[in-house]
């Protein structure tokens, strides 16, 4: 059994080597995906305001002058009246106003809040420059649940969960319905191959190509980003070795189940899709309806992002909150059960 095990594997990397497109992307991938995206991602603020004085005084000068010493502020401007202010906010071309009043009352911060963060940020910083209120006074932040400039580290975490899941996923989605238009997964079935064991081999080639995915995408975090894991580096490759073993198997299911590469591109892209938008690796679980919150289950996305974060950034271990290895486990088996079903009938 492990030589016909070897046999496989041996199979699976000549095929790979022999596609060059597949050696490009593998090596685009996590250049893309962890060096560059995470740029975009990162909610480092950038405010810009408007100030409009309607006390006509000094005061008016000296807000502007308060303002233009913070390094989060990046436009300053003045208004000669709050309609014109509240035109420009309306058009999206400020993000807060400060209103200097005509009595000796404190100035007014009025604050877009179509986006919330934003307008979070928004009454921190120009309340911090207006009123030198201290940080520990107006926020208290864990450190220990903190890593990165701007909240980069946390969108780095799911960029990597997802690097591993497109290389994990797609290439064997892809690697299944080739051999099965060309022929060669029913030669392999006329040669008393059983499927567990064509089951074992793709999900044993395509999750070390995706652990070597993940040390690369490591690299490229520490030496762009400087990302330091809080946690063992080993307990994050033991989770995406679970991950990879559920999602592997979710590509290996889609293959089989689609006739045509293009129904199964079609598939796998709808299905990524509607994994990750619920898997709370761009919106708090808190903010979903308690019934799409519940797929959090069965969605292997959720268990990896989850984990990776408390690894990662607050350096939980893995043998205090092993539910995450578990369901992963879990949904891995369900899948190779089907899959073992679907390659069966292909006679």
């Amino acid at each position: 059994m492990m030589r016909v095990l070897w046999h496989m594997l041996v199979k699976e990397f000549l095929q790979l080597v022999r596609t060059p497109a597949l050696l490009f992307v593998l090596l685009l991938c996590p250049l893309v995906t962890v060096g560059f995206v995470p740029f975009g991602l990162s909610n480092k603020p950038r405010i810009r305001v408007e100030v409009v004085d309607e006390s006509f005084s000094g005061r008016g000068r000296e807000t502007l002058a308060l303002l233009a010493g913070s390094p989060q502020i990046a436009q300053l401007s003045q208004a000669s009246s709050r309609q014109e202010a509240e035109g420009r906010m309306a058009r999206g071309e400020i993000d807060a106003i400060v209103i200097v009043p005509a009595n000796d009352e404190a100035c007014r911060i009025l604050a877009d809040a179509s986006n919330l963060p934003l307008a979070r940020d928004v009454a921190y910083y120009v309340g911090l420059q207006l009123h030198g209120t201290q940080e520990n006074e107006l926020l208290r932040s864990h450190t220990l649940f903190v890593s990165g400039t701007g909240n980069t580290h946390y969108y780095l975490v799911a960029m990597l969960v997802l690097l591993i899941a497109i290389v994990g996923c797609c290439l064997v989605a892809l690697s299944v319905v080739t051999e099965k238009e060309s022929k060669v997964l029913e030669h392999l079935r006329s040669t008393g191959l059983s499927p567990l064991m064509y089951v074992a081999s793709k999900l044993v080639f395509f999750s070390l190509v995706g652990l070597c995915e993940l040390a690369v995408g490591l690299l490229i975090a520490r030496w762009v980003f400087a990302l330091q894991s809080a946690g063992p580096l080993w307990e994050l490759f033991l989770l995406a070795a679970c991950f990879l073993f559920a999602i592997v198997n979710l590509g290996i299911l889609i293959a089989a189940s689609t006739r045509t590469m293009v129904r199964t591109i079609y598939v796998l892209v709808f299905l990524f899709i509607t994994l990750i938008l619920l898997s709370t690796m761009f919106a708090p679980l808190d903010n979903m309806d308690p019934v799409w919150a519940a797929t959090r289950f069965v969605n292997p996305f959720f268990w990896m992002v989850d984990g990776a974060w408390k690894i990662l950034l607050k350096g939980v271990k893995l043998a205090a909150n092993p539910v995450n290895c578990l369901a992963l486990l879990g949904i891995g088996s369900v899948l190779t059960a089907f899959n073992i079903l679907k390659i069966r009938q292909i006679e």
